[in-house]
């Protein structure tokens, strides 16, 4: 039997529908007039020049941060044109992420009446050897507040030059190397290099760095109030060995407003795949590899529920929008969804409706519903309280090992709960309205090849603002 791959997918795939949204009657899901749309029809668009590694929209809706290679690319919303460049990881910027609020300062530090905007920014790269978290402040321009006196810019092909010229001047005349050597293109191409990352490691010298990395699987990196920042350190598994208490997992609570550590929360045995706050920022939640979700006081640093161990590795998790619920998600031995009274730590439904992973979990805004998409290339919905599936959306293929390559991320509620958005990892995203039993497509035609789509997932704001990045290298944005 013919393997398959990300290539053979792209090559193969066909969108077509095998379960799809109905109204509660039964009647299926229509097209929105004007739908689906496809590339060129888009609102903007913003040509990245590179591969897209991370993406993150400001809270106002104004700045756009892309991370491409070991730099973030801050972007105007409105006019497309590049702002800033941060520099400072000398590895792919892997994940960004705005604070959700926004810092009002003085605009001459006296006058109460004329306030500035500042953005903060958060960016973790992923090296083979340890991760970092960077933290970046921007101005109302989007443009990186420097600390200290303003530095001079320096150009890597200049510098670059000046240590070159003289050296290999030196080397041709004195010792008879040829300029056109194999020697001499790589001593160009690593001094650059060098050059390159030694800049980037001084960049780091005015900003709150930290070795860590950002939780993953849809985890709100920023309390709600974005007071509060959780970052996680000696996150590497412990199934390859065991390591000291000091030395295991830990989940770091930051404090945005004094930029200061909180409180190290340990207690995790393996990687901790997801974490977040709750929605009064009174509760953290980690859930890890151990089979293991805790609950911990964030006022106190103080665990108090410890859930599991549910015998396999754990995935992801959403708080209830009362913040009374946490929803678990279970990949192995089986996949199950649970969900907790946080207050109790008891159960109060199990639901076992996915085939496989389902790692991007979404709780309805009024609290009766939980989205979630899986590897499997399907979304289900169902009752949080009774485990009752209530709508079932999948993806249908001949071939059916085609369908890992098509897993659902991104899965979101939006407009109010009035309609669910998520995204096919060829970049797709569909928005199914609950009300109005119509849907909605923003995709590539047939004819818009791509050969790559491990691409960061999309962002959308509450007011609607879609941004996709491509797997053409360009960023489109689209009203929902």
């Amino acid at each position: 039997m013919e393997s398959m791959n990300r290539k053979r997918f792209l090559e193969q795939y066909t969108y077509a529908v095998q379960n799809d949204f109905t109204s509660p009657s039964g009647e299926p899901a229509a097209w929105t007039p004007g739908h689906p749309k496809h590339w060129g029809q888009e609102r903007a668009k913003i040509p990245l020049g590179g591969k897209a590694s991370s993406l993150a929209l400001s809270p106002d809706e104004k700045l756009i941060a892309v991370g491409i290679e070991e730099d973030i690319h801050v972007f105007d919303v409105t006019t497309q044109e590049r702002l800033e460049v941060l520099r400072g990881h000398t590895e792919t910027a892997s994940k960004v992420r705005f604070c959700p609020s926004l810092i009002m300062n003085n605009k001459s530090g006296k006058d109460e009446n004329q306030k500035t905007t500042r953005y903060i920014l958060v960016s973790q790269s992923s090296p083979q050897e340890g991760r970092l978290v960077i933290l970046w402040e921007l101005d109302e321009h989007g443009r990186l507040v420097r600390k200290g006196r303003e530095k001079k810019s320096v150009t890597v092909d200049a510098l670059a030059d000046k240590i070159l010229k003289p050296l290999v001047t030196e080397i041709t005349a004195d010792y008879g190397w040829d300029h056109a050597e194999k020697a001499i293109r790589a001593l160009d191409h690593e001094v650059r290099n060098t050059l390159r990352n030694v800049i980037r490691l001084h960049e780091q010298e005015d900003k709150i760095c930290f070795e860590g990395e950002l939780a993953s699987f849809g985890s709100p990196t920023f309390s709600s109030d974005g007071k509060f920042m959780i970052y996680l350190s000696n996150n590497q598994t412990t199934q390859h060995g065991t390591r000291e208490a000091a030395s295991l997992p830990c989940v770091n609570l930051w404090d945005v407003e004094t930029n200061s550590l909180q409180y190290q929360l340990l207690g995790h045995t393996d990687s901790v795949m997801w974490a977040a706050m709750s929605p009064d920022s009174m509760l953290v939640a980690s859930i890890a590899w151990d089979g293991t979700a805790r609950i911990w006081d964030a006022r106190s640093g103080v665990c108090f529920h410890v859930l599991g161990p549910f015998g396999g590795q754990l995935w992801s998790g959403a708080f209830s929008p009362c913040g009374k619920y946490l929803a678990i998600s279970q990949g192995s031995p089986k996949t199950y969804i649970h969900v907790y009274d946080i207050s109790t730590g008891h159960p109060v439904s199990r639901f076992e409706g996915f085939r496989h992973w389902a790692r991007s979990l979404a709780w309805s805004p009024d609290g009766t519903m939980i989205a979630g998409g899986e590897r499997d290339a399907e979304l289900l919905i169902w009752d949080p309280y009774t485990g009752e599936e209530r709508m079932r959306w999948r993806l249908g293929f001949d071939n059916n090992m085609m369908r890992r390559f098509a897993y659902i991320r991104g899965v979101q509620f939006v407009d109010g709960g009035r309609k669910l958005m998520f995204q096919i990892l060829d970049g797709t995203v569909e928005v199914y309205d609950f009300q109005s039993n119509l849907k909605k497509q923003f995709t590539r035609r047939a004819e818009d090849k791509i050969d790559e789509y491990h691409i960061p997932q999309m962002v959308c704001s509450d007011l609607g603002l879609l941004v996709v990045p491509d797997g053409d290298g360009v960023l489109r944005l689209w009203d929902v």
